[in-house]
């Protein structure tokens, strides 16, 4: 008994570290989301001033932008449970950051008169998070449940499809960015729309991966385009909307994308129980 609890302990002093980043990190998102809603209901006179999502015309940049966050939040919220079965989540929060960061030298973002803020919370939120990548329970093993044998080749194909349109989409809006004077271009809109691009592809060739916790990183891959072609629809004449067209398309794609990832699920199940045993080993998606 006192040596189960000497492990215990050692288990708990381990993740100490992990899970105070992991909570200082949500913690932060969450505090970003009371400045919002402070200033949407006047609460907050600075908040307000900034105009995020009082402003038709920043509407599509204002829901791409939290959809960036969003994925970053998801994937953090996930290791709350099980972290070591949820690798997938851990990795998926890191990859907007890396979008962003990716961003602000294609773009010469620093020049934007806006870009002070989001350089920082790039910053801030991309070394907690790769601060609980090296925390993670999982440890070395992080990158074990990566292998060949798991990948599923339909959902990567699918991504390989969308990367066309999706690096063109980044393409044409970081020229915008490096080009335009308007206030999307002070505030960084244009950037954010290039690093969506990034992050929907990263999402997708880390779901097609299936690491332990895909399933998650599947359905956050397929919403993505989903939700900013829904927001298109909704918000037709508003600077970035997609069109009906490409709008259509992309809800499209994300429901064909989470569809493949549940066939290819279902299709692994085996018939035999010893067969069936051994796949729940190998196959902890």
């Amino acid at each position: 008994m006192r040596k189960l609890g000497s492990w215990i302990s050692e288990v708990r002093r381990q993740r100490l570290p992990f899970t105070i980043v992991v909570l200082v990190t949500l913690g932060l998102f969450g505090f970003l989301g009371v400045v919002v809603v402070s200033g949407l209901l006047g609460l907050n006179a600075q908040a307000q001033a900034m105009g995020h999502f009082s402003s038709l015309s920043h509407r599509i940049h204002d829901f791409t932008f939290a959809f960036l966050l969003g994925t970053a939040a998801v994937g953090m919220l996930a290791q709350l449970r099980s972290p070591s079965k949820n690798v997938a989540g851990q990795l998926m929060a890191l990859i907007p950051w890396v979008g962003l960061i990716l961003v602000i030298p294609l773009t010469n973002y620093w020049v934007a008169p806006g870009a002070g803020f989001v350089i920082v919370a790039t910053a801030l939120f991309g070394a907690l998070t790769l601060n609980a990548m090296i925390f993670h329970p999982t440890g070395r093993d992080l990158f074990r449940s990566f292998s060949v044998s798991r990948m599923n080749r339909v959902m990567l194909v699918l991504v390989i499809i969308a990367a066309v349109p999706l690096l063109v989409f980044a393409s044409t809006n970081i020229g915008l960015q490096k080009t335009l004077t308007n206030d999307h271009f002070s505030a960084g809109h244009y950037g954010f729309m290039a690093a969506f691009s990034f992050t929907v592809i990263g999402v997708g060739l880390l779901a097609s991966l299936r690491p332990d916790g895909w399933r998650l990183t599947a359905w956050v891959a397929g919403l993505l385009p989903a939700l900013l072609g829904v927001t298109s629809l909704v918000y037709p004449d508003i600077d970035s909307s997609l069109g009906p067209v490409w709008a259509l398309a992309a809800i499209a794609w994300g429901v064909v994308f989470v569809t493949a990832a549940k066939l290819g699920k279902q299709a692994e199940v085996p018939t035999q129980p010893g067969a069936r045993a051994v796949a729940s080993r190998s196959e902890r998606g």
